[in-house]
Parts: C-alpha cells; structure tokens; sequence
C-alpha cells in the first residue's frame, strides 16, 4: 500500500510546479479553463433553448466571433508591449468576463453576435502571453515541461466546468441556462486575480518600435518561422478532427452506437491529462521539437487510415478500431503541442517574442475558421476524403522535418557568431 501511495505521490507532483508563482501560474489556469469548459458545455443549449436561435443562426454567430478573433488576434496581443505580458494576460481576462456575461444576456441573433464576437477578442491573446510568462518564472531549459503542465491541468479544468454545467443543464430553465455563463464568467475574474498574485516580473521590451506594428516586420520576413507555423496550423486539425470529424464518422460511417463517443471523450481526456506532462519531458531542444512534430503528423494519419477501416469493420471491431484511432489522435495532439511550444518559443527572439508568439498562434485561430468546412468536405468524400486527410498530414510530417532542419541550422549559425574571438597570439 505504502508502495503504491508513493507512486501516486509522485505522480501528482509531476503536476505542480515547484515555485510559488508556478503553482499560481497553474491555480489561474485551472480556473480560467474551468470557465471555458463551462462555456463549451452550456453555451450552445443556452443560445438554442433560451435565446431561441436556430443551429444555423448559431453556426454563423459562432463562425464570424471565430474571424473576429482570428483578425485581432495580433493587434491586442500587441498591446503587451505597452503593459507587458502579465498586465495584458490579466486585461483579457477581464474582458473576457465581461463579454461572457453579457453573452448571458443576448436575446436575438445580433446581440449574440457582437457579444460573442467581443468575447472571441479575448481568445488568442492567452496562450503566447501565458507561454511568455511560463518561460520568465520556469526559464527556458524546463518551459516545454512547465506548459505540458500546464496543457493538463487545462484539460482537469475543461472537465471540471462541463461537470459543473451538467446540474443547471439537467434543470433547465433561463436562469440556469444563464447560470451557467455567469459563473464562466466570474471564473475568468477569479483567474485574473490569480495571476495578480504573481511575483514574477515580465516587463513589456524596453526598446519598443515607434509603431505598434513596426516589431511585426522581422516576423514576416522570416520564412523559416512562418512555414514552421504554417506545418503547426496543419497539424492542429486534430482538434477539429476531434471535435467534428470523429462524431459524425462514428454515426454516418460506422455501425458503432452513438453512446459510444461519450466513452472515446474520456479516452481522449484520461489520456492528456496523465500523459502530456511524460511527453513534454521528452522534448527540450529544437531536434526533440521537430522529432514531436513529425510524429504528430505521422500519428494523425494513422487516426485517419484507422477510422477509415472502422467503417468497413462490425460490431466489437468497429469499437476497437474507434477506441484505437482516438488513441492515436490524441498521441498526436500531445505530440502536436509539445513540439509547437518548444519550437515556436525557442526560435522567437527574445525582444520579439510577443510579435513571434502571436503570430505563430494565428495557424490555430485559422484552423478554428478553415476547419469545420475541410472536415465538411473530407466527410462527404467518406473513405476517399479521409485518406487524403491522412496523405496531407503524412505531407506535413515531411515539411515538419524539413523546417526543423533549417531552424537548427539557423540556431547552429547565430551560435557560432555569438561565440566570442579567440585572442590573438602576441607577436615577440
């Protein structure tokens, strides 16, 4: 017994940070993301049972805040060179709170719209602020392992919310309906004031451009990081793939029954939370980044040639396959994240790592835009959509080893140019 205590001991400490801003840095996360799964679990139903906006008013509403949020993305992420990237992660929380609450009280399609689009303006500004304040309070060397971290106390917290929602779901009614976006909200200050209790100072760059989009340039000028975010928006399809794809393949192309996907969720679940901090200690250089990458790709497409035999297997099978390609999938995601966080943040110069940073989070807001309509087509195609899925992912594991190589060959070159002259010998 005493054997096996230790064992969990050590298990969960592998998921607290050792420093007292780490595990507020964790604590905030754990909140904010607790909100957003309450926002996920009820914000739908609240919108079609209380608002009474149809599927389709809803997919719109939804699909121009994602193009809100994909378009200012990089403007509000800017505005932490004014106040720094703790100040601005605390901003948007703040935000964040205000538009979910006024979202509780949206009564026609327009008002739904605008709010959730004022929401959406706060989405992809969090990560590369979190990523820079991860990297000022756990330094370089253990960043990667902090935000594998921190990737699973996300996925505790996104539970924890859709757990929470269940009670006011089951009751019904507008009030609790609304309910549900209100204690989202209230979430998202609670976060805010978590990360004000951080000690750790990350000033915005002393040497800020004369414009706020002079500091863009650099980034769009380099190729190498741009083609390494282009490879990460590809491999991020996972999440649409995930969200939208595996349903509807489950029901439209197999003979396994709908309850089963409830099963594949925890799979998914069970599976980030307790093996993404074991990847993310995997991972610590550029080669370990681009090795991640590329297995992710290779791995998705594995999910996909899986689910595409799903659908011609029967009964028990077809429940094995499923339960494998999700397996797969969610290797992949891990493997997907680990090395676009390793990646993304050790290539970003230090004095432009918000313009880097922002920029690179923008493959995953277009995906969130792009994807729904891919996964549209590739189910319509069936079997034949699903294995070009598979062949452009394979594709993007190839280009991933491609940009690493150049991003270590650029790493080994401004090493060796930082590296100090040797002193000329004394002429007798």
């Amino acid at each position: 017994m005493s054997g096996f205590s230790n064992a969990l001991r050590r298990l969960l400490g592998s998921y607290i940070l050792p420093s007292r801003d780490g595990r507020l840095i964790v604590a905030a996360v754990v909140v904010y993301a607790t909100g957003s799964g309450l926002y996920l679990a009820g914000g739908t139903v609240f919108l079609v049972k209380a608002v009474g906006l149809s599927t389709a008013q809803v997919g719109t509403g939804l699909t121009v805040a994602g193009l809100a949020g994909f378009l200012t993305t990089v403007p509000v992420s800017m505005l932490a060179r004014r106040f720094g990237p703790l100040q601005l992660l605390r901003m948007v929380q703040v935000w964040r709170a205000a538009w979910l609450a006024a979202l509780a009280f949206a009564d026609n399609v327009w008002t739904f719209t605008l709010f959730a689009s004022l929401f959406m303006i706060s989405q992809g500004p969090v990560l590369p602020m979190v990523q820079l304040v991860v990297g000022a309070v756990a330094g370089e060397r253990d960043q990667t392992k902090s935000l594998g971290v921190i990737g699973s106390v996300s996925n505790v917290g996104m539970c924890l919310g859709a757990l929470a929602a269940a009670p006011f779901l089951s009751l019904g009614g507008v009030w609790m309906l609304r309910s549900i976006l209100l204690i989202g909200a209230l979430c998202c200050v609670a976060s805010a004031g978590l990360f004000g209790l951080l000690h750790v100072r990350v000033a915005a760059p002393a040497d800020r451009p004369a414009r706020w989009h002079s500091g863009l340039l650099p980034v769009l000028r380099d190729r190498r990081y741009l083609a390494l975010t282009t490879v990460n928006g590809v491999l991020f399809l996972h999440t649409v793939l995930f969200g939208i794809g595996l349903p509807l393949w489950l029901v439209q192309s197999t003979d396994a029954p709908p309850g089963l996907l409830s099963g594949l969720i925890t799979v998914n679940t069970v599976l980030a939370i307790t093996l993404q901090v074991h990847f993310a200690k995997r991972v610590g250089d550029s080669r370990g980044g681009t090795r991640a990458l590329r297995g992710a790709g290779v791995t998705l497409a594995a999910s996909s040639l899986v689910l595409v035999a799903s659908s011609y297997a029967h009964a028990w099978l077809t429940i094995t396959l499923l339960v494998v390609a999700t397996i797969l999938l969610t290797c992949g995601e891990m493997l997907q994240a680990v090395g676009g966080w390793e990646l993304s943040y050790r290539h970003a110069p230090p004095d432009l790592r918000t313009e880097y940073l922002s920029v690179f989070s923008l493959g995953g807001a277009a995906v969130g835009i792009v994807g729904p309509v891919l996964l549209a087509v590739v189910l319509e195609l069936r079997t034949s959509g699903m294995v070009a899925l598979a062949a452009l992912f394979l594709l993007t594991a190839a280009a991933a080893t491609v940009v690493g190589a150049r991003l270590r060959h650029a790493e080994r070159h401004d090493a060796l140019e930082q590296e100090p002259e040797p002193d000329e010998p004394a002429v007798a």
